[in-house]
């Protein structure tokens, strides 16, 4: 894909980046690796900021790939891709034995759909962390 289609799609699939935003922080982020004239001490003193960014551009690409699960379930005949997806939450909710209003902390590398998944389906209250 070439970098104008990659933008396109990265700013118009409901990512954290406006359309106008996506060159800039794609060139800020390629500042930190070699290839790009990037150093390891930048990446070391800036590596909040590094992940930040990353995560900034990827996630509208993981959002339209696999939803708000980045995760994979195996899958049933006849069964979608999402229905497996969302049974296995499921299955995980009720092996953890949660009931109405318990509170779960969510401690994934994801955009906390499982989470609310779970939430939703057990009525429980779903914390999550963010760096």
């Amino acid at each position: 894909m070439a970098k104008e289609g990659a933008r396109h799609l990265v700013s118009n699939i409901g990512g954290v980046l406006p359309k106008h935003e996506v060159l800039k922080s794609t060139e800020e982020y390629e500042k930190y690796h070699a290839m790009h004239g990037g150093d390891k001490e930048a990446r070391k003193s800036n590596y909040t900021d590094m992940v930040n960014k990353y995560y900034d551009l990827v996630n509208s690409f993981y959002e339209y790939g696999w939803g708000e699960s980045y995760h994979f379930a195996n899958r049933w005949r006849g069964e979608t891709l999402r229905e497996s997806i969302k049974r296995h939450e499921h299955f995980l909710a009720l092996h953890l034995h949660l009931k109405p209003g318990m509170k779960v902390l969510d401690v994934g590398c994801g955009i906390g759909g499982p989470a609310r998944g779970i939430a939703a389906f057990r009525r429980v209250l779903c914390f999550s962390t963010l760096n």
